[in-house]
């Protein structure tokens, strides 16, 4: 097919091409071909094939099919990319296969979408396998700090369409790696927080320990490296209402897993609607958004949608929201309730010892084997 990449967003890797930029001149130069697969619950999709072996899937924009109200249809390829962005700019530790925007010809006619690597090494989707309930057994079929590496993504983004047919389960040999694909619900606008769905992994028994020292540090580096995610996200043409989700999400992964180390399952439950309520009333960060919002400039209030459910009315698209006075609050009150809110008060400890600590180990295992080395070195002298 003529395949044209859209809207470079500039160097990501240091000192040569991005991934996305190597996956589009291996789909151009390999003279790939589409082939139709089954439709799946977003919309069309097609592999891109060369020599019958697939290469990469693409997803045209006029064929998505899914109905979110926060996300509108066409606008899905976006995300796509910028999931994918959001990941590779925190060390690609959720696994998101390499994304793009892209124009793919199909029978003629030119289509926009969404290219994606086609993810080898698949034993299925995770829905095909039963994530064992014992601790032990768990920790041996998917490591802890891979499943919250996914959890961490897929708060961040508020991802809306997170079940378990879009979740792969890679390599045979135990542990299983996580292949997280499908990312076009996502990232909706601050006030229409209410959708997240994380069903392909929210009972899982991993997240009822507290998160990983490597969980919290990956918490504390994606909000550290907030600007350049941001900056990349505005080039792939993400709205900026859109944008300040991710502030929002990241900003409480960070207080509540990098700070105060709160298991993900409960921070997870802060961003669900619950389900007692059918899923009718505000959720707790909602909750909060709107307060902060209120105080910070934007005119908003409680409504309800067109099921007659809780929502966030707001006019002109949040204008007039202080951006910064908002974020600032939020922090406020995410210290100050989310132990509360999650019923987690045990006192963490901070990251700054536990880095410390690392070194001191480090530097002991260092100082332990030049001392053996020496020793051996004043035999082999003696000898």
């Amino acid at each position: 097919p003529v395949l044209t990449r859209r809207g470079t967003v500039g160097k990501v890797l240091p000192g040569g091409k991005t991934n996305r930029e190597a996956l589009m001149e291996q789909v151009h130069e390999d003279g790939a071909h589409p082939v139709n697969l089954d439709a799946g619950q977003t919309g069309t999709v097609y592999a891109l094939e060369v020599g019958g072996e697939k290469i990469a899937v693409f997803k045209p924009a006029q064929g998505e099919q899914f109905s979110r109200k926060s996300v509108p249809t066409g606008q899905g390829c976006i995300r796509e990319e910028a999931a994918y962005l959001v990941d590779r700019l925190s060390d690609s530790r959720a696994g998101v296969p390499v994304t793009s925007r892209a124009s793919i010809e199909v029978d003629g006619k030119t289509l926009e979408g969404s290219v994606q690597k086609f993810v080898g090494d698949v034993i299925g989707f995770i829905e095909d396998f039963a994530m064992p309930r014992d601790p032990e057994r768990a920790e041996e079929f998917v490591r802890q700090e891979d499943a919250e590496a996914l959890a961490l993504l897929d708060m961040r983004v508020l991802n809306m369409d997170r079940h378990t047919g879009n979740l792969l389960l890679l390599r045979r040999e135990k542990p299983h790696g996580l292949g997280p694909i499908d990312h076009g619900c996502c990232l909706p606008p601050w006030w229409m927080l209410g959708e997240a769905i994380y069903d392909a992994w929210i009972d899982w028994v991993q997240f009822k320990s507290p998160p990983k020292e490597t969980t919290r540090r990956l918490a504390a580096y994606a909000h550290e490296n907030m600007e350049m995610t941001m900056k990349l996200l505005r080039e792939v043409g993400l709205p900026e209402e859109c944008i300040v989700t991710l502030q929002v999400c990241t900003l409480l992964v960070k207080v509540a897993i990098a700070d105060l180390a709160i298991p993900v399952v409960r921070v997870a439950k802060l961003i669900l609607r619950d389900e007692d309520s059918g899923f009718a009333e505000l959720s707790w960060l909602e909750t909060n958004v709107l307060d902060a919002a209120a105080k910070a400039g934007a005119k908003c209030r409680m409504g309800e949608d067109d099921r007659g459910d809780q929502a966030i009315d707001v006019d002109d698209r949040g204008e007039g929201l202080d951006v910064k006075a908002f974020l600032a609050d939020l922090e406020k009150a995410f210290r100050k309730e989310v132990p509360k809110a999650t019923e987690w008060c045990a006192a963490p400890v901070p990251l700054e010892l536990l880095e410390a600590m690392a070194k001191q180990v480090e530097a002991a295992a260092k100082a332990a084997a030049e001392a053996e080395a020496a020793v051996a070195a004043a035999g082999a002298e003696a000898e």
